[in-house]
């Protein structure tokens, strides 16, 4: 192995489309060559220098905010700036796009970026009538996870706030709940409040 090549995680070759923005300015589109939980390669016509801030939104992974670590002919290679959680979830996902045969199945049941919650809480209604309040650990367009005292059984309808959805799993304090995309169309439709 070349000294240049004793990288501290291991890279994977993908080919999926990426928007880059470099310095918060200048847009561009490039394709990523290989990725791993540190560092990426593209390829691009984006005029970047080492140094650079570089937010790359890569089709079917991330948006991931990075530094320009070095510069070849037909594009550069970046170095993240990422916590230890969106590292873990990034490692994650790599894992999943290495080993598709293996990926049946195991990955996250909600495929949009979840936001973690301050721990505000929550009234949900159950399909029985009865009322119970959660706490919110993270949330996303399509589910939430939430702590609660008693966990309902997984299929179980549920309301949280004006959300409909339904328990699909059990987490070792509570729950995760995916919306129901049918609820949304109706919240859609409703008439919107104006100001008066």
């Amino acid at each position: 192995m070349f000294r240049n090549d004793a990288r501290r995680y291991q890279r994977i070759s993908l080919n999926l489309p990426a928007r880059i923005m470099v310095n918060a300015v200048d847009e561009y589109d490039g394709r990523l060559i290989n990725i791993s939980p540190g560092d990426m390669a593209l390829i691009s016509n984006a005029k970047v220098v080492v140094g650079d801030a570089a937010v790359i939104h890569i089709d079917g992974l991330d948006v991931i905010e990075s530094t320009v670590a070095r510069t070849f002919p037909d594009g550069f290679a970046t170095s993240f700036l990422l916590s230890k959680r969106r590292r873990n979830l990034l490692i994650e996902q790599l894992m999943l796009k290495a080993n598709p045969e293996f990926a049946d199945g195991l990955g996250d049941r909600r495929s949009t970026l979840r936001h973690r919650d301050n721990g505000s809480r929550a009234s949900c209604r159950l399909a029985d009538g009865t009322s119970l309040f959660v706490t919110i650990v993270d949330t996303s367009v399509n589910g939430v996870s939430v702590d609660a005292r008693r966990r309902p059984p997984i299929g179980s309808a549920i309301h949280i706030g004006r959300r409909r959805g339904v328990i699909v799993r059990h987490t070792p304090r509570g729950f995760v709940v995916v919306y129901d995309s049918a609820s949304e169309t109706a919240q859609d439709n409703k008439p919107a409040l104006r100001a008066v």
